[in-house]
């Protein structure tokens, strides 16, 4: 395991963090929680460049090199001012002011501690990072002393990781809705649980060393990687935030995010109106004569790329297939329909939309079996507003595309016995 080559992929995103989050403090975010982020991401960044050959090779005083020590403090302090920005961003600050003041306590200890320990063998093998390290070649412990500190520092690091963790979860599913700061939120935390599951081998390796028993691989050829992927996702994930608010205000990026911008309403149109064609078929085979220029296949329908003006002819299409059928759909069908989505708990949109799907498949079904046209086309009981934006139409469209093919609803309508007669003139 090439450990040079490993540290710098951390690195990197721990300076884009850095860098990031500096941008925001200087745009005048000087909030606790930035200023703790923008801590956490030096620390981050300078745990990360410790460990690079051309810093460690320097970090000697007198004949001890104190790459490990400076090493674990970074880290420990990135994590505390990690869950600092945590809190401080969800909790209110007086709480999370007394919280963190007490866990200061606790970072001050172990880390008075674990410099003790490394003070007691400082040229042992256990802590060094190097070629010649414990870490990077294995076999036995030079003494206990190496292992216990190894075991201490790991213990004491996954209470932070862990409530990193869980915080992280439960607001990436409540902030679902925004979708960039939810995978954020994922990103984060799955930094954090690798980082977790790396402690996990961490421990039993130390636990194996202190029983007389040395593993037959070294620590880095497990946890080098590992943890380079989790600290780039933890802040890849934190500096998501900042990068986001660059592109939101720099005015240089204008143009970019009008391109984006357009990408995404062009995508939307197009899924939707791909998501529109299994209704649109189903209704158009019944009445091939009220489309014009209709797609002849699934996969001819992909390759239409003018998305917004597809979509506004093919709301319009189905609009006119459902004027068309509902002069065929038996007069109890709305009532009937009403009343059953009402027993299934739908109100509002859901039940207009489920009286709309099931008026279509009865409609259809009566136009296919040569049943008589209606005198009047009536209309469905349940009020809904027809004079709605096309994005309104259009996701009206698809709650009743959805309904039409998996309501119990639409199905129990359809099941219902309906005398078969001869039908009249369509037109």
């Amino acid at each position: 395991m090439n450990l040079a080559a490993a540290v710098p992929v951390g690195a990197v995103p721990a300076l884009v963090c850095v860098i990031t989050v500096l941008h925001r403090v200087a745009q005048g975010g000087r909030t606790p929680q930035l200023r703790a982020l923008a801590l956490g991401a030096l620390f981050a960044l300078a745990a990360a460049v410790v460990r690079l050959p051309p810093v460690s090779d320097r970090l000697v005083i007198g004949d001890v090199n104190v790459t490990w020590p400076a090493h674990i403090v970074a880290g420990i302090l990135c994590q505390y001012f990690m869950l600092c920005y945590v809190h401080f961003t969800l909790d209110e600050p007086r709480v999370s002011a007394r919280r963190m003041s007490q866990h200061l306590t606790g970072v001050l200890i172990s880390c008075t501690v674990l410099i003790g320990l490394f003070a007691l063998a400082p040229h042992a093998r256990d802590f060094d990072f190097g070629p010649n390290g414990r870490f990077m070649t294995g076999g036995p412990a030079d003494s206990p002393i190496g292992p216990i500190t190894w075991l201490l520092l790991v213990v004491y690091l996954m209470y932070p990781l862990q409530e990193l963790v869980r915080v992280n979860q439960r607001w990436a599913r409540k902030a679902a809705s925004v979708r960039w700061l939810s995978i954020t939120l994922w990103i984060y935390s799955l930094g954090a649980l690798i980082a977790i599951i790396t402690d996990v081998h961490v421990v039993g390796y130390q636990v194996a060393l202190l029983g007389g028993v040395v593993p037959p691989w070294s620590q880095a050829s497990v946890e080098s990687w590992p943890i380079t992927v989790a600290g780039a996702c933890t802040m890849l994930g934190l500096s998501a935030t900042g990068l986001y608010s660059v592109l939101a205000a720099s005015p240089y990026l204008r143009p970019v995010r009008k391109m984006l911008h357009s990408m995404r309403l062009w995508w939307q149109y197009y899924r939707t109106y791909v998501d529109l064609y299994p209704l649109w078929a189903e209704l158009w085979r019944a009445l091939p004569a009220e489309a014009l220029d209709p797609s002849r296949s699934r996969l001819t329908d992909l390759f239409r790329l003018r998305a917004k003006h597809n979509l506004y002819r093919r709301t319009i299409e189905l609009a006119d297939f459902q004027q068309t059928l509902r002069r065929f759909t038996p007069p109890e069908t709305y009532a009937e329909a009403e009343a059953l989505g009402r027993e299934q708990g739908l109100t509002g949109e859901a039940l207009a939309a489920v009286v709309d799907a099931a008026g279509l498949a009865a409609g259809r079904a009566a136009y296919l079996a040569n049943r008589p046209r209606q005198s009047a086309p009536p209309a469905p009981l349940a009020a809904r507003t027809d004079d709605g934006t096309s994005a309104q139409e259009a996701r009206r469209w698809l709650l009743i595309s959805d309904l039409y093919f998996h309501s119990p609803v639409v199905a129990a309508v359809l099941a219902a016995p309906v005398p078969v007669i001869e039908r009249g003139d369509v037109s």
